[in-house]
């Protein structure tokens, strides 16, 4: 009987103490982090790219309106190497490959009774370079790659307070491509190939972040996901003459999953 006590007795004790209660409003201020990823890009049955990313993040808030409405831009940098595997032309290690985003948002908040529920919407950019060039395993020659993303995010943060004074707070995003531009050098390769420029017009991506936040500090994982489907086709040029042959930029996916430590400035 006294191990039957016991137990609701310790689950209302855990309870008191993670107990949520109202979350104010969005504050203004500025906030940087620090992050460190599991990043993977592929072409399903053609190839990928997977390595570790270190970032840095930075994001500005200002409120307005009775401080109910906000203004936040946010910019973040997101470099390593990667480790390229292809079904046909090898593989290779050490690629340099980054990307920057740059973001515009206003969002509103909603106080509930325990919580406050944030939603946003805004525009996005997003540019990611890859350096493939040198010789795989099997001889084939690479290329450089440039990706531009122009995008349309909206999304949601629930915030909650715990007995403690902290927070936790969750964020779900979805970005709609608006529109994406794929350059591909294909002259790096010398064999008399022109650049390709491939115009990519469908696509999305997902964001989710958890939060553990203190006065001084938070810290979470992530999750960035993209999703873009096969570009336009164009005519490939070799020595300045059209040739039969047309290039495009395969449906491709990437998912960069880590952790995130954030402070305020």
């Amino acid at each position: 009987m006294s191990r039957y006590i016991a137990r609701p007795a310790a689950l209302l004790i855990l309870l008191s103490c993670t107990s949520a209660h109202a979350s104010g409003p969005t504050q203004s201020g500025s906030e940087f982090g620090v992050s460190l990823g599991s990043y993977r890009y592929e072409e399903p049955g053609l190839m990928s790219l997977q390595g570790l990313k270190g970032g840095f993040d930075l994001r500005i808030t200002r409120t307005h309106f009775d401080r109910h409405t906000f203004l936040r831009g946010e910019l973040r940098y997101a470099g390593g190497t990667v480790d390229y595997t292809s079904n046909g032309t090898g593989s290779s290690s050490g690629e340099p490959d980054w990307y920057f985003e740059g973001r515009a948002l206003i969002g509103n908040d909603w106080l509930l009774k325990s919580a406050t529920l944030s939603s946003y919407a805004g525009l996005g950019y997003r540019f990611l370079f890859n350096d493939g060039r040198g010789i795989t395993s099997t001889g084939a020659g690479g290329y450089r790659r440039q990706s531009n993303y122009i995008y349309f995010p909206a999304g949601f943060i629930y915030r909650t307070a715990l007995r403690n004074g902290n927070e936790i707070s969750g964020l779900v995003e979805y970005d709609h491509l608006l529109s994406g531009n794929q350059f591909t050098k294909l002259s790096d390769t010398g064999l008399g190939y022109s650049d390709l420029d491939s115009k990519q017009t469908d696509g999305y991506g997902v964001k989710l972040r958890l939060s553990y936040a203190t006065p001084r500090w938070s810290a979470g994982p992530y999750l960035h996901y993209w999703n873009i489907a096969e570009s336009a086709h164009n005519t490939i040029v070799r020595y300045g003459l059209p040739t039969a042959s047309t290039g495009w930029e395969p449906h491709n996916t990437t998912m960069e999953v880590g952790l995130q430590f954030s402070r305020p400035l």
